[in-house]
């Protein structure tokens, strides 16, 4: 129903079906899983560690896997989401996210792309952030090594930049 209405993106979706998957590819639908959420559901020491918690992450995991594979496989643009707060895994998620749809089967660009242009479309300000670009709101972030060879360097980040203020600085160069 949410779909036919005009929603713009579904978050989490974790029980959807092929049917309305392929609804969401015709009508342009964003899929926000927030896959790195339900796997630290089933982490003990995650952000959640509470048993009951743990069971129900379990059983969801294999159910939003499948989502977000068929999702990626029929060309739905998917969006990296966090979801909650600010516990002690809140700071990795996004880069567990990517991380966690390329070990899904995603190209490593499009996982990246997730957490950037695509989200950038979905909340309608492509045109000031999601790329590099002059002009554009100077939002980045570096690694030490290129992530597109191993994804999994996506989580070492040295550098954080937003609207061209600098928010963290860990390069190991001398500071001005």
């Amino acid at each position: 129903a949410a779909v036919i209405a005009g929603v713009r993106s579904i978050e989490h979706g974790t029980y959807l079906s092929e049917k309305t998957l392929k609804l969401m590819k015709k009508m342009g639908t964003f899929l926000v899983p927030t896959f790195s959420t339900v796997v630290d559901l089933t982490q003990p020491g995650g952000d959640y560690d509470n048993p009951v918690l743990m069971i129900r992450g379990q059983h969801m995991l294999p159910s939003l896997e499948n989502t977000v594979k068929m999702a990626y496989n029929m060309g739905i643009k998917i969006v990296t989401g966090a979801d909650t707060g600010y516990g002690p895994n809140s700071t990795t998620r996004v880069g567990m996210e990517i991380t966690n749809f390329v070990s899904l089967g995603m190209e490593p660009m499009d996982a990246i792309r997730s957490a950037t242009i695509i989200g950038a479309e979905l909340l309608g300000i492509s045109d000031r952030t999601g790329t590099i670009k002059a002009g554009k709101e100077a939002d980045l972030v570096l690694v030490t090594q290129n992530p597109l060879i191993d994804i999994r360097t996506i989580q070492d980040v040295v550098f954080v930049m937003s609207n061209g203020q600098i928010g963290v600085n860990r390069l190991p160069f001398e500071k001005e």
